[in-house]
């Protein structure tokens, strides 16, 4: 296992080309959330290649120097991102609408204090969407790997509860959580990950959680 720093700055150069069901699942079960909202300034937290970021028309943060450099040779990203720690982001007090925060979650070690710093960069009744490697999966023995190099890597994750996630809190109200699971749209990625037979079993378990706060 390595760092979530070590392993994305050996997997920048290729995320965006690897094929992940998960990261398809989460997109495609994210997306009725964040279609409808229009956001005056909207804050993605591990923003990663800018995925989310030109969408919500965000500011991109990232601890991942490399991730950062592949976002910024995307049309509009240039000069909307910065290096920084989910748990001590740049970003001043009370300016934000909405923070985003997907698929990172689980790579934080201070899990209390980026629920702080988002609370923070909120504005009373702002939005805060987590959605993140679902527990379950996790406890099913899914792993967050990549290959670079021939060789297969695990990144570090902490998992937790969203019961574990409201008392990290007491200034944001959770609005909603929902569970996604693998499922048609995703079969044609383990097809070409030449993992076919993994389909099946993939879609019992939930793979992604999706958490909705607001910012009393």
């Amino acid at each position: 296992m390595i760092s979530a720093a070590e392993g994305y700055r050996l997997w920048a150069d290729t995320w965006d080309d690897t094929p992940s069901p998960i990261v398809a699942l989460e997109g495609r079960a994210l997306l009725p959330w964040i279609s409808s909202l229009k956001p005056r300034r909207a804050i993605d937290v591990g923003c990663g290649t800018g995925r989310w970021t030109g969408r919500l028309g965000a500011i991109g943060v990232d601890a991942s120097p490399s991730m950062l450099a592949v976002a910024a040779g995307k049309h509009g990203l240039r000069g909307r991102l910065a290096v920084g720690d989910a748990a001590a982001l740049p970003v001043a007090s009370g300016v934000a609408d909405l923070v985003l925060c997907a698929l990172t979650f689980g790579h934080i070690r201070d899990q209390a204090g980026a629920m702080r710093e988002f609370a923070r960069v909120l504005r009373p009744g702002g939005t805060l969407i987590v959605s993140d490697f679902h527990p379950d999966a996790a406890a099913g023995g899914w792993r967050r790997t990549f290959r670079h190099d021939g060789q297969v890597y695990e990144l570090e994750n902490y998992p937790y509860t969203v019961a574990q996630l409201c008392e990290m809190t007491q200034v944001l109200t959770l609005e909603c959580v929902a569970a996604a699971s693998i499922g048609e749209p995703e079969r044609e990625l383990f097809q070409r990950a030449g993992r076919p037979e993994l389909f099946a079993a993939a879609c019992e378990t939930p793979g992604v959680l999706l958490t909705r706060w607001v910012r009393v």
